[in-house]
């Protein structure tokens, strides 16, 4: 039986092949059978578009489904807990940990079958306080084998309280090991590099400790985790994070899944342990819609801290409406033209004056889409999670397509350096098996692009200073071009908001900027 699935239509279908996948978990006295129950990625507690898509509440609903005939059900949670979310942002992630202590319907019990390792976003603080007051403040486990405290810039050395380099636990007398991998990440008081070596070492461990089942839980690009699975033998199955689009893919038996991020999508598996040979299962992706239930009481202290964050923010003022749908989902924004990045890069060339405008998709937070109405105040805390100003400079034609290049260089990974553009269109096609962007097919206000021309182009600092971290070398400091027309230079999100604020109503949508030619 082939339990793939890529779509949740209704949740009397999902019932349906939950019911073949839990009617046979028992345990014999040849195979163990156990559950588990992978998500990654998930910032807001409370889910998207209004609490219709994914959230926490409804991933309480799934675990409770998936344990009713008595299965042992592991929540496997794969990175980037804490931030970053405006929840987050404002109440120091408290709601998040409140929110998963609560997944086993008790607040303040130990909860050892749901562990979750370090992402990146875990260390987005200049300071481990706040982190190591919530994991001080978490009834459940973390794991991370490869990331270590610092206690200066030369000594990491230690590790973080309560959480573990590498665990065992006993399922029906099946040892079930597990190990956690953050991609290399430096901080003043963190680090995490040596990712293979790592995994060696964690898997030789668990392997001594009578581990009959070893379960990476890594926070790393897919094609990461696909060398981390032919370099390490010993390897079961990979729970990965990161990537924040669902992917699965299969290395030599094993496993490796990713969910879409904040829930939208979960990954199941049941897994068969027999007494000798390979552990047998398949992985099961359910779409986390409105025909899912939620939790009633996972989801009342989701509103309790919805309220709170609103008390915070001081209301939730309306700025404007929208025509049409802005859509922000990072597989949106992140992939394809949206009107939202349209809108974005439209005031950024406005307030530049330049010929060109660019947005990378990774800056723009909110992960949700603001449907036809109000846009509002927490619309703007969501989209500008950090705070940028614009800037502007100039660049060749032939550096223009570069960009585009380095922009759709990954578009099917769900990478936060594809760009929203203004002022110009292009249609990008596949090469020799990469996509790619030919000059011809790019124009500039309407012209064919000229390689040998300056352009003025406009985009934020964030992309100006660090563009280097998602391949712009252009930004490089040895060849970060000069700014120009610095006297406009202005704070982005204020600058958006009076925008919306003197049109009025918001008419920006989809136009044809950007063209994938999939023949």
């Amino acid at each position: 039986m082939r339990l793939l699935r890529t779509q949740s239509s209704a949740f009397c279908t999902l019932l349906s092949a939950l019911f073949l996948l839990t009617s046979c978990a028992t345990t014999t006295a040849t195979t163990t059978h156990f559950k588990i129950l992978q998500i990654n990625d998930v910032y807001k507690i409370e889910g998207l578009e209004g609490g219709n898509s994914g959230g926490l509440a409804r991933v309480a609903a799934l675990r409770k489904h998936l344990a009713s005939d008595g299965s042992t059900v592991l929540v496997l949670h794969a990175g980037d807990a804490l931030y970053p979310s405006v929840m987050s942002k404002y109440l120091d992630a408290k709601p998040m940990v409140d929110v998963l202590n609560l997944l086993d319907d008790n607040a303040t019990a130990s909860d050892p079958n749901l562990i979750v390792t370090l992402g990146n976003h875990e260390l987005d603080n200049k300071t481990a306080d706040i982190l190591l007051q919530r994991l001080d403040e978490s009834a459940f486990q973390w794991v991370a084998t490869n990331t270590m405290r610092c206690a200066s810039a030369d000594i990491c050395a230690d590790r973080f309280p309560h959480v573990q380099p590498t665990i065992v636990q006993s399922i029906a007398g099946t040892r079930v090991g597990f190990f956690g991998l953050l991609l290399p990440t430096t901080k003043s008081y963190a680090k995490s590099s040596d990712v293979i070596g790592a995994a060696r070492d964690a898997v030789a461990l668990l392997r001594r400790e009578g581990a009959r089942v070893v379960i990476a839980i890594t926070h790393e690009d897919m094609a990461d985790d696909v060398k981390l699975v032919e370099q390490v033998p010993g390897i079961d199955l990979v729970i990965g994070g990161h990537d924040h689009l669902f992917q699965q893919q299969n290395v030599g038996g094993t496993w490796i899944t990713k969910a879409d991020a904040d829930a939208k999508s979960v990954i199941v598996y049941d897994v068969r342990v027999p007494y000798a040979g390979a552990i047998q299962t398949t992985p099961l992706r359910v779409v986390m819609d409105t025909t899912m239930p939620k939790d009633s009481v996972v989801d009342a202290r989701v509103q309790t801290w919805l309220a709170e964050l609103g008390k915070k923010l001081g209301g939730n003022e309306t700025l404007g409406m929208t025509k049409n749908l802005l859509e922000g989902v990072e597989p949106a924004v992140r992939g394809r033209e949206t009107a939202l990045g349209n809108l974005m890069t439209d005031v950024a060339r406005e307030q530049m004056a330049t010929d060109v405008a660019v947005m990378n998709g990774g800056g723009i937070r909110i992960n949700d889409n603001i449907p036809p109405g109000p846009i509002t105040k927490y619309d703007m805390e969501g989209i500008f999670y950090f705070n940028n100003r614009l800037v502007a400079v100039p660049v060749t034609g032939q550096q223009l397509v570069d960009m585009l290049r380095n922009s759709v260089s990954r578009v099917d990974f769900g990478d936060g350096r594809f760009l929203q553009v203004s002022g110009m269109s292009f249609t990008y096609r596949k090469r020799n098996g990469a996509w790619t962007v030919d000059p011809a097919d790019v124009k500039v206000g309407g012209a064919l692009l000229d390689v040998n021309r300056t352009y003025s182009l406009a985009t934020n600092d964030y992309l100006y200073l660090r563009g280097t971290e998602d391949g712009y070398t252009l930004f490089s400091d040895a060849t970060r071009p000069p700014k120009i027309h610095t006297e406009r230079e202005a704070d982005y999100r204020t600058t958006v908001e009076a925008w919306i604020r003197a049109k009025g109503t918001v008419d920006v949508e989809v136009e044809g900027r950007i063209v994938r030619a999939d023949q």
